[in-house]
């Protein structure tokens, strides 16, 4: 007679252990404590499989086997931490029974680890993976970081550094370095400590070019206590001049008006359920309402967008009695607001697309700031005679914010970054946004600084193609040089460069 763990090979244990059923043949038989019946089942029906179960194994194929579970094991461990560290999972899922479950059926042999293991493997990795790029970094010369600090949905802060840098090969890497929570006051100095202790830790302190930030006073306090080349970002800057357009007392109303027919259909599950009935109609777009977000300017072009979109099938819902309430039906826009909705989302459709276009990882748009600006404020905020008087407000507010902040006409923005990326880019390089004093300024200062471009170039790959030009926006059109006695950025009309 076998042992009790031998005979238990061939047979699987149903509920509460008062049957079982044989793997070899999958007979159901009953278990009432002791396993004589279950071995001379065994014996009767498969003598061949008895027999073979009781020889010996040899120390050979125990060996092999039990290095071949380890190694098993070993894999199916790191898997299940590449999958928390790449889907961004909670580590506690490893405790969760229906992942255990799936183990069980998949890996019978394997026994998960407690999350204890599975964070210090995680710590364990990135020890790993920020020692390899401190490593690929100590070969780069020059390198830029963006850095920006935001609030979690659990209200915890934290500071975001990531790295870019063109490698030999000249082609756009990127690397986050930390993303650290940041419990201590957002101060300019409490920043710069911050960005200083990160460049430290990787080894590239000195080697910044250039720090892109938002444009809150703090952070740019901390790139002068850091000794970095400051550069705002485009999309913030972008968005703080759509933001003053939106404070305009007549846009502020409309807008407000149509956050609230937002909220009130989305609400309502009566309404929301009749619009997607009348979406059945033809050559009517199945889409949802959508909300704004105060904070994200292009959510609230979104939602104007989508409000004039489905006008006609709102003002329908709105004045069908058997689904809106007559106390309801006030929040219906009237005919000149609708009006604005479609100017404005007209206007704001270009900066929508401007938004996007520079929200990019893997091209450069430094070299495209100011081409975008000035075309911007040459063409779609240019006011025109089919204007409304809002929309004439809403484009003289922007395109003087804008003057007031990129100071396009400026003799120092000559001399800027961007301006410089602009030369050096084969699509700008006739500065034809820039007067030809501008331009004088601009090819000075970068012959000025020729004693720092590198001269060595890599081996040219001739069996790699030639990377095709990133296109320009639609606007964009080409245009004469200015000449250097136009208006300056604080002498311009709201509508004129």
């Amino acid at each position: 007679m076998p042992d009790t763990s031998e005979v238990w090979t061939y047979f699987t244990r149903s509920v509460e252990n008062k049957s079982v059923t044989c793997k070899l043949c999958s007979v159901r038989l009953s278990y009432m404590g002791t396993t004589t019946n279950l071995w001379n089942h065994v014996k009767a029906k498969h003598p061949s499989s008895q027999s073979e179960s009781s020889k010996q194994q040899s120390m050979k194929r125990f060996t092999v086997s039990g290095l071949k579970h380890d190694l098993c094991s070993e894999e199916i461990t790191k898997k299940v931490v590449n999958m928390v560290v790449t889907d961004y999972l909670p580590i506690s899922i490893v405790e969760s029974q229906g992942f255990r479950d799936l183990l069980a059926y998949v890996a019978p042999s394997y026994s998960v680890p407690r999350r204890t293991t599975i964070r210090s493997r995680i710590m364990a990795r990135y020890d790993e993976e920020r020692a390899a790029l401190a490593e690929r970094l100590e070969s780069v010369p020059i390198t830029s970081i963006t850095t920006d600090t935001w609030t979690s949905n659990a209200t915890d802060s934290y500071i975001t550094v990531t790295e870019h840098h063109v490698t030999a090969d000249w082609e756009i890497e990127f690397n986050v370095l930390m993303t650290r929570e940041m419990p201590e006051r957002h101060t300019g100095d409490n920043l710069a400590l911050r960005l200083q202790g990160c460049a430290s830790e990787f080894g590239i302190s000195g080697r910044i070019n250039t720090c892109v930030h938002d444009n809150a006073r703090n952070m740019e306090r901390a790139e002068t206590e850091c000794d970095l080349g400051s550069l705002g970002c485009f999309g913030h800057t972008l968005q703080l001049s759509i933001k003053s357009a939106f404070a305009l007392p007549d846009v502020n109303r409309v807008v407000s008006r149509c956050r609230k027919l937002v909220g009130h259909i989305k609400h309502s599950t009566t309404l929301m359920a009749e619009m997607r009935k009348r979406h059945a109609t033809p050559k009517v777009p199945k889409h949802e309402l959508m909300q704004d977000v105060t904070t994200r300017w292009n959510s609230t072009h979104a939602m104007l967008a989508r409000l004039h979109e489905q006008r006609r099938v709102l003002s329908d819902l709105m004045l069908d009695t058997r689904v809106t309430r007559k106390a309801d039906q006030h929040l219906s826009l009237k005919d000149g607001e609708w009006t604005v909705v479609s100017e404005l989302s007209d206007v704001l459709s270009h900066l929508t697309v401007t938004t996007s276009y520079m929200s990019t990882e893997k091209n450069v748009s430094c070299s495209e700031v100011y081409p975008i600006v000035t075309s911007l404020l040459d063409n779609t905020l240019r006011a025109c005679e089919a204007d409304s008087h809002v929309v004439k407000e809403v484009k003289g507010v922007i395109a003087a914010d804008l003057r007031r902040r990129f100071r396009p006409s400026n003799e120092a923005t000559a001399t800027s970054t961007p301006v410089l990326a602009a030369l050096l880019d084969p699509r700008y390089k006739d500065l034809d946004f820039l007067s030809t004093e501008q331009r004088r300024y601009t090819e000075d200062a970068l012959e000025s600084r020729l004693d720092d471009v590198p001269l060595r170039l890599p081996t040219p790959d001739e069996s790699a193609s030639t990377p095709s030009k990133r296109p320009r926006l639609s606007f964009m059109v080409p245009k004469m040089t200015k000449t250097a006695n136009e208006p300056s950025d604080e002498e311009a009309t709201p509508f004129a460069w």
